[in-house]
């Protein structure tokens, strides 16, 4: 297989469009606001929230065309390990997504407690998608230490994003601050070793090599 740009350039393509949806966002109102806090966050953002929305649901196209590169690239047993894993990042990811839109299309006048329990239902989003990301990097991780079929340095980072991810399930158990269910554990630190891993797949995935 000849070497292509097609892995990188869809997983920089999927940074960038999450990254541009975060921006929209601003600061997330965290899961200790106040009823009365979080529906004067949500007006605040109306408008941004359909964009930023907008931003994600495109996101998935370019990390779709990196996990089908993925797919091919892994052996049976990894591969539709990685594949699955996948499969559920993306369908919780968009799933956060519509308690998001949902809550915020009637900002006006939705109830302030109703506003704050469907935001904690969504906020959850960050501890459980770890699990998927443990597979993935666990996957990509073995190919590449075990079978030898990635580079050794993609396997390394694989292991130190995985070992990172499931201690980030922590978060579950977290009531504010940084460890706080979509603090900043999930989206600072846990989001941007997902967005540098990526890349780094994106870019061996990329590299003129035997197919397996």
């Amino acid at each position: 297989m000849s070497d292509s740009k097609v892995p990188l350039l869809s997983a920089i393509g999927f940074n960038a469009l999450f990254i541009t949806g975060l921006a929209f966002l601003g600061t997330p109102v965290p899961v200790e606001a106040s009823p009365a806090k979080t529906v004067a966050w949500l007006q605040l953002n109306q408008d941004d929230i359909p964009v930023a929305a907008v931003c994600f649901a495109l996101a998935m196209i370019p990390f779709l065309v990196l996990i089908a590169w993925a797919r091919r690239a892994l052996p049976d047993i990894y591969g539709y390990a990685f594949l699955a894993a996948a499969g559920a990042f993306a369908a919780q990811s968009m799933i956060s997504i519509w308690f998001l839109l949902g809550t915020s299309l009637h900002a006006d006048t939705i109830d302030p407690k109703t506003a704050r329990s469907l935001l904690d239902v969504g906020s959850y989003f960050g501890p459980m998608l770890t699990t998927t990301d443990v597979v993935m990097a666990g996957a990509v991780a073995l190919v590449a230490l075990r079978e030898g079929l990635l580079p050794r340095w993609l396997g390394l980072l694989s292991v130190v994003f995985a070992i990172e991810q499931l201690a980030e399930t922590a978060t579950i158990y977290g009531n504010s601050g940084f460890a706080a269910p979509g603090g900043d554990w999930n989206n600072v630190l846990g989001g941007g070793l997902l967005g540098i891993w990526l890349i780094a797949l994106g870019f061996a995935l990329g590299r003129d090599r035997q197919t397996a």
